[in-house]
C-alpha cells in the first residue's frame, strides 16, 4: 500500500489510523483523534469504514497484511535457482529485500505485532494466511534443496524452517519494533545471519 502525493479520503484515514493506532495503541485511540489526524470528521470515517472496529480490520487487512505477507514464495524458489548453490548469498537478498519493505512502513509491524497479542480472531486468520503464503512453501524448499543434496539432511524441512524464520524474524523485530533507535549495522549484520544459517545447514 502506497502514499501518493493525493491519497483518497479511504487512504487518508487508514493511514491516520496506523500512525495513531502504532503510536497509542488501538483501545487508546478515538474514532475523533483518526478523523482530526485525516483532516476530515468522524461522520466521514463511519461513512468509508462503519465502526472503529472495522477500522481495524481495514487497517489490518488492506495495509499491514498485504505490506507484510507476501502472497507467494515463488521468488524465493526462483532467487535460490539463479544463485546456484549459494545459499547464503540468496539467504542475504532476501531479508535484504524484507528489511527495506519493512522499513517503508515499521509502524505496520509494530501495529500487527500488538494486535495479534489482543485479538484471537486475527491470529487465527493471520496464521492461516501466514502458514499458505510463508509455512508451506518455505518447508518446500527446503524438502526440495534436500533433496537436491543442498542442505543437510540431519534436521527436517520443518526444523530448517522454523530455525530460518527465528532468525529472520527475531532480527527484523528487533531492529524495527523492539529497538530501533539502537546503532544497527543492517549490512554486516545480515550478511552474519546468512553465514550462520549456511554453515548450520550445510549438507553433511
Amino acid at each position: 500500500m502506497t502514499r501518493g502525493p493525493r491519497p483518497t479520503k479511504h487512504i487518508d484515514i487508514l493511514w491516520a489510523a496506523i500512525r495513531l493506532f502504532a503510536r497509542q495503541g488501538v483501545a487508546q485511540t478515538s474514532t475523533r483523534e483518526i478523523a482530526a489526524e485525516a483532516g476530515t470528521t468522524e461522520r466521514t470515517l463511519f461513512k468509508h469504514f462503519g465502526s472503529k472496529d472495522s477500522l481495524v480490520r481495514a487497517v489490518i487487512d488492506e495495509a499491514v497484511l498485504p505490506h507484510l505477507v507476501p502472497g507467494s514464495l515463488e521468488a524465493l524458489r526462483q532467487a535460490v535457482e539463479a544463485q546456484g548453490d549459494d545459499l547464503a548469498l540468496w539467504h542475504r537478498a532476501l531479508l535484504a529485500a524484507r528489511m527495506q519493505a519493512i522499513g517503508q512502513a515499521p509502524e505496520l509491524m509494530r501495529l500487527l505485532l500488538v494486535e495479534l497479542l489482543r485479538d484471537e480472531q486475527l491470529r487465527h486468520r493471520f496464521a492461516m494466511q501466514w502458514r499458505d503464503a510463508v509455512w508451506q512453501p518455505l518447508t518446500g524448499l527446503f524438502s526440495r534443496l534436500q533433496h537436491e543434496g543442498r542442505v543437510t539432511r540431519r534436521s527436517s524441512p520443518q526444523s530448517l524452517a522454523r530455525l530460518f524464520l527465528s532468525l529472520n524474524l527475531g532480527y527484523l523485530v528487533g531492529r524495527f519494533a523492539l529497538a530501533p533507535d539502537l546503532a544497527w549495522d543492517d549490512e554486516s549484520e545480515i550478511e552474519a545471519i546468512s553465514r550462520f544459517f549456511a554453515r548450520g545447514a550445510a549438507p553433511e
